[in-house]
């Protein structure tokens, strides 16, 4: 993101993570700061109810003023009189400023306001009226307010802001967006600290304290679980089959994705328990939690994660009003994971407020406990997922909420395969994700008669298997131009991104028709499984590809040293 000189001038140091008079104090002193910049009109004081701003392309009006009949439906959650909720808003933007463009932070304000004119249960009830610019940033807003009175009610709605960032249906209201995910490196890296923190000598509070946050991590990145889901299973979640292998009951919320079904008001009614195979080490890591937390007492409802170690963080016995770790609770997890450990003990750089992060610079953008879902989404088709784990697939009715899960698989595989070059070339171990090695050397290929070039091993040794395979847009079998290992006269070996992207579209398309048809009754499971393998070989085609541009003289922009 490109900011203004005005807007560079200052970086906050107002803690992302908390809002106090200490942080009002340090954004009162911001202010004067970016206004005897230019930044803030020299006119405005903090008090105002509107600031005016200028990146010295655009003037922007910061609005601050609430209702006080608007906002008495929030006061009890709040609890603060609105003066001091405006001042905390004002703080908040203040935090941000430097980080984001004004205009970003104007939707910021309208989110609030948005959200302060729709009550609470309509919030908690997941309506599709909100008309939210930015989930993420609302929830990590309303996250600073959480208290032992508020947790479960603000629980509630930052919860269901995160089901709200999935939404794209554009009957979800015009401001509504896609969830925003961070930039994948940032991803690999959290993956990368999360472990190597793991594998360290810890003392058993500690280890404990973060325990859920690396069981989330294993778990969720792989199957596409929403945090509630994650938080809800249930004590007794393990067992084997006949043969040995760990076996994990889930729940699944069945009132997810669709506006009629009757709402039941009991967790037994409103999930169902899906039991899923998973691997030695993710059930021997349940299992020695398990362990660890036998000695403490269950939850209200006899949940997965216990609460005393929780709250031993702070020195603090389990407050009598915690019935079960809360999304709230795992939030705050997550943000004193990135505040003491990826920040204080790995020295990162932690960027909470969406602008790019520099790798180089040892920067890592901040991640939300929603985003793992699409994650899991990405790795089952990437990996080849059998028809009954493609089933999870399953959760929204309407395929246009869905469609989004795999906008981003081809940066993802990009992001990846560069990653492991890198790592391959510093010595480092690499991901595994084996390629189809169906490539040829870039110097082998055979001239057709049109001018074009085949790199198709199969056709070098004299088989058109491979043309078999292609088709054209009317049935034209042997296609060339719709064929990856084709380059047309003038066009570079590695000049055919295009070809592969476009199939690794097509496929994930084919891929969610396949599961509509089925969560309406019209096909049949094993259609998604074969879905799922046809967008397996193109992402591990496309992958392949890029490992034999950047092992042969291709680098990440796409020039080459050599056709």
């Amino acid at each position: 993101m490109n900011l203004t000189p005005a807007e560079n001038l200052f970086s906050s140091t107002i803690n992302p993570s908390s809002l106090d008079d200490i942080s009002i104090s340090e954004s009162k002193r911001l202010f004067i700061q970016y206004r005897d910049a230019g930044v803030i009109s020299e006119s405005c004081s903090f008090e105002d109810d509107k600031w005016q701003t200028t990146d010295e392309y655009s003037n922007v009006g910061l609005r601050f003023s609430v209702s006080p009949f608007v906002y008495k439906k929030y006061e009890h959650i709040f609890n603060m009189p609105l003066k001091l909720f405006k001042d905390y808003i004002k703080a908040y933007c203040l935090s941000i400023f430097g980080k984001n463009v004004l205009n970003s932070i104007s939707y910021t304000l309208l989110d609030i306001k948005h959200l302060l004119a729709t009550d609470p249960q309509d919030v908690i009830g997941e309506s599709a009226g909100l008309n939210i610019y930015s989930p993420n940033r609302l929830g990590d807003f309303l996250s600073l307010f959480v208290n032992d009175e508020n947790s479960e009610l603000l629980g509630s709605l930052i919860s269901s802001l995160d089901y709200y960032a999935d939404m794209t249906d554009p009957g979800f209201g015009k401001l509504a967006a896609q969830r925003e995910l961070a930039d994948f490196p940032s991803y690999f890296e959290f993956d990368d600290i999360i472990k190597r923190f793991w594998n360290e000598e810890l003392d058993e509070n500690e280890r404990l304290f973060y325990y859920p946050l690396y069981i989330w991590w294993n778990i969720t990145a792989v199957i596409p679980l929403r945090p509630r889901e994650f938080l809800l299973t249930e004590r007794n979640c393990l067992s084997k089959d006949n043969d040995g292998n760990y076996l994990l009951r889930l729940r699944r919320n069945q009132l997810k994705g669709t506006r009629e079904k009757v709402i039941s008001y009991k967790i037994r009614d409103s999930y169902l328990i899906q039991t899923i195979p998973v691997p030695d080490r993710t059930g021997e890591l349940i299992e020695a939690y398990l362990k660890y937390t036998d000695k403490y007492e269950d939850t209200d409802i006899d949940t997965l994660f216990v609460t005393d170690p929780h709250y031993y963080k702070w020195g603090q016995s389990k407050h009598s009003n915690s019935r079960f770790l809360t999304y709230v609770n795992m939030n705050t997890i997550l943000r004193y994971f990135f505040r003491e450990v990826v920040h204080e003990r790995y020295g990162y750089t932690v960027i909470y407020n969406g602008e790019k992060a520099d790798h180089d610079k040892k920067e890592i953008r901040f991640i939300h406990l929603g985003d793992t879902r699409h994650i899991a989404f990405i790795n089952l088709m990437q990996e080849g997922a059998s028809p009954v784990t493609a089933m999870l697939l399953g959760g929204h009715e309407n395929i246009s909420m869905a469609s989004h899960y795999y906008s981003n698989v081809i940066e993802f595989i990009e992001c990846k395969t560069y990653r492991e070059y890198r790592k391959s070339l510093s010595g480092d171990v690499q991901y595994n994700i084996t390629p189809l090695n169906k490539l040829p050397a870039v110097r082998d290929f055979r001239r057709l008669n049109n001018g074009g070039r085949c790199y198709s091993r199969e056709y070098l040794n004299g088989s058109i298997k491979d043309c078999m395979n292609i088709s054209g847009h009317n049935g034209e079998i042997g296609y060339c131009p719709e064929c990856p290992f084709y380059r047309a006269n003038g066009h570079t070996y590695f000049s055919g991104d295009d070809i592969y992207k476009r199939r690794i579209k097509e496929d994930s398309k084919a891929l969610l028709m396949a599961i509509r048809s089925v969560m309406e009754g019209k096909g049949n499971p094993e259609n998604i499984g074969e879905a799922v393998l046809r967008a397996r070989s193109s992402s591990l085609s496309y992958k392949a590809y890029l490992d034999e541009k950047y092992t042969h003289g291709g680098d990440e922009n796409g020039k080459t040293k050599t056709d």
